[in-house]
């Protein structure tokens, strides 16, 4: 492991891909992977990749001895809906060239990778799978033993109330029996604590974002910010397209208005004979 400044959280990420609602919690990610340093972290609920690259790249850059695991069917659920395997092989490609050192897919249900981890085992738990108040509650309750004492748990979408969403409801619960801060921007992201082992200074991150709303604001300014730099590269090879896609456009028709001259020249020429 290297000595680095604590302001790694500041790089931009490598890898990006739809749905955005992860990608503005990236600058958080790489702060808590150079603070806690984690052994092991998992991930259930990885779909294209936005938060589990985030913290390989981490990993990576940072030259942690972590080893990094990521849970799912990618075969999509109730919320992202169905999609084909295309996303997997995306995802299979970047981990392989990237990062096959210290990470793992495992294309298999959450509940089926249960055994692969001893109790008290994981540094770092990220919860992303089947939003649902049941499907949520289900995955915290059977992973949380495998969380070893001292570890952190993070839970997305807690803000959203759409139907069949009950991550914030569930998330409720949590708060009557653990430290936790939640970010309330980019669809929320809350932070669990597992004890009171937990590492200081994330604690005093917690107790600090807590009392300064600012703490969260920054956080989401650094987020934002890279959310619109990928949509602004995105538009802009799009405006690139629609100029390449315009300018053939245009050469057909000028082709086209040729060929309608000509074929009005050798008309003339048939109703006017020598």
């Amino acid at each position: 492991m290297v000595s680095t400044p604590h302001n790694y959280f500041l790089r931009k990420p490598v890898y990006l891909d739809n749905p955005h609602g992860w990608i503005p919690h990236i600058p958080f990610a790489l702060f808590l992977t150079e603070t806690m340093k984690p052994e092991t972290f998992v991930e259930l609920g990885t779909y294209s990749g936005n938060s589990y690259f985030a913290f390989c790249q981490a990993v990576k850059d940072l030259q942690l001895s972590a080893k990094c695991f990521a849970a799912d069917t990618w075969q999509g659920d109730r919320h992202v809906g169905q999609y084909g395997t295309e996303v997997y092989q995306r995802v299979k490609e970047i981990n392989e060239k990237e990062f096959s050192a210290f990470s793992e897919l495992m294309p298999m249900r959450f509940d089926d990778a249960l055994h692969r981890f001893c109790d008290g085992s994981i540094d770092l738990l990220h919860i992303d799978g089947t939003h649902t108040y049941e499907a949520v509650k289900n995955d915290f309750t059977n992973w949380f033993p495998k969380v070893k004492q001292g570890g952190v748990i993070l839970m997305h979408d807690t803000t959203v109330r759409k139907e069949g969403f009950g991550v914030w409801k569930f998330l409720k619960e949590v708060k009557e029996k653990y430290l936790v801060f939640e970010f309330q921007f980019s669809e929320g992201l809350a932070l669990v604590c597992k004890d009171e082992h937990t590492d200081p200074a994330i604690i005093d991150f917690i107790r600090l974002a807590n009392d300064d709303a600012m703490v969260s604001r920054f956080f989401e300014l650094l987020g934002t910010n890279i959310l619109l730099e990928r949509e602004k590269t995105l538009f802009r090879k799009e405006v690139l397209n629609m100029r390449m896609k315009t300018a053939e456009l245009n050469r057909q028709l000028l082709e086209k208005q040729k060929e309608i001259k000509r074929l009005k020249k050798g008309l003339s020429n048939m109703g006017n004979p020598d």
